[in-house]
């Protein structure tokens, strides 16, 4: 399975680390070209490779992670997606105020889907922190806990 990443703000970058530590390849990218993540993306080593955007959605799996009013810019124009899995780590607020966004009564996962069209949607990422996401999750003995939901069982 190949993992993609769209966003590389503090949650995208969180979710790069994790897989990084684990050993899990995977690309990522930003709304400008893969040069720009050269700073970010090096320090997490040989298996996070920075690319476009089209690139990271061709992934089996791929994380969407950014802010709610890029979202739809974020995911517009990219190939169909055929049934592959799509992360979604949004949350519906207005960034840096964490204001929440008005959704005229839909669910915020309603609207990530149509979207998607044709993705399998699967909500997580959304609830911890991006430090704590980054950080290992075996920290001082324990064990983190992460929620996810979604329609789509075998997703």
């Amino acid at each position: 399975m190949t993992f993609g990443i769209i966003g590389a703000g503090n949650i995208g970058l969180a979710i790069a680390k994790t897989l990084a530590r684990a050993g899990i390849a995977a690309t990522i990218a930003n709304s400008r070209e893969p040069e720009s993540l050269k700073d970010a993306v090096g320090p997490l080593g040989p298996a996070i490779k920075a690319v476009t955007r089209e690139e990271a959605a061709r992934a089996d799996m791929v994380f969407v992670a950014v802010n709610w009013s890029k979202l739809s810019a974020a995911v517009s124009g990219l190939p169909a997606w055929e049934g592959r899995i799509v992360v979604d780590a949004n949350n519906p607020v207005e960034a840096p105020l964490f204001k929440p966004v008005e959704l005229q009564g839909c669910l915020s996962s309603q609207i990530a889907i149509a979207l998607v069209s044709g993705a399998r949607l699967v909500k997580a990422f959304n609830h911890l922190r991006a430090e704590i996401l980054a950080s290992d999750p075996r920290a001082g003995g324990g064990r983190r806990v992460l929620f996810y939901a979604g329609e789509d069982d075998t997703a």
